[in-house]
């Protein structure tokens, strides 16, 4: 169920993880643990895309590996699978299933067959202007309950944490994604 926070017309998941005493939670060190609140963060965004009334052609998942390859013309394939933690086999029937819908394009150089270089398909980039505005950067349910400022904040220090370069116009690139 998406509610509505005080400060915000954005939606918010009214089942966030709360430390109420009449529900006997307490999270202790939990409340410090960076990957305990990036799970419990994730999993609200989850439930506010579940929840939405868009029809989804792509996951996010899906979204986040084709928008890498329309970045990334020519991409290899395993390259992508190690820098997203997706497991060869994974990322192989995701490719695949990509092929089978005409999204992306697989290429064997002939110099080394042991490499696969993806492109993205025009059907591809439809896919992914049609679902932009549910997994782009600026998507509502990704700031919850903090301000713009705040969601810029975070997502720098997320970048940070993950070893992620920012971008050199991050503003550019925001507008780009929406």
């Amino acid at each position: 169920m998406l509610g509505q926070t005080e400060d915000s017309a954005l939606p918010v998941n009214s089942r966030r993880a709360t430390e109420n005493p009449e529900d006997g939670l307490d999270f202790g060190g939990l409340r410090h643990n960076t990957g305990f609140l990036l799970r419990v963060a994730w999993l609200q965004v989850r439930e506010a895309l579940d929840q939405s009334e868009h029809a989804v052609c792509l996951s996010a998942a899906e979204y986040t590996i084709l928008q890498v390859i329309a970045r990334t013309p020519g991409v290899q394939q395993g390259l992508l699978a190690r820098a997203l933690y997706i497991k060869p086999a994974a990322m192989t029937r995701l490719i695949r299933g990509f092929e089978d819908r005409g999204l992306v394009m697989r290429t064997i150089p002939p110099k080394n067959r042991r490499i696969v270089k993806l492109s993205i398909l025009p059907a591809g980039l439809v896919a992914l202007d049609s679902t932009r505005a549910l997994y782009g950067a600026n998507a509502p349910h990704e700031r919850g309950g903090l301000t713009p400022k705040e969601q810029q904040d975070l997502n720098r220090l997320l970048r940070k944490y993950c070893g992620i370069a920012p971008t050199e116009d991050a503003c550019t690139e925001n507008r780009r994604q929406t």
